[in-house]
């Protein structure tokens, strides 16, 4: 058997936000403001290898139903390259 994943919380407002800010709409119904955002982060895995699955938020068009995947690394902010030094 194979073991349960642990999921990890999404950052509802910051995904809601991303969706906002590009003004994601659905491609089926075409309706904006519409979506829903799923509370736990998912993993999509190619073939057999759990390693190489990608992980996901799941957004759900709550007009006509269709069920969107984003990907995650694509919602977390962005780590700083290093410390931030202030000039003398």
């Amino acid at each position: 058997m194979a073991k349960a994943a642990v999921a990890t919380v999404v950052d509802v407002a910051a995904v809601e936000e991303h969706l906002a800010r590009y003004v994601v709409s659905c491609p089926l119904c075409k309706g904006v403001g519409q979506l829903g955002v799923a509370h736990e982060e998912c993993k999509i895995i190619s073939g057999s290898d759990a390693k190489d699955g990608i992980s996901v938020v799941v957004v759900l068009c709550k007009r006509c139903g269709y069920l969107m995947t984003l990907a995650a690394d694509q919602i977390r902010p962005k780590k700083a390259a290093g410390p931030k030094v202030k000039a003398a």
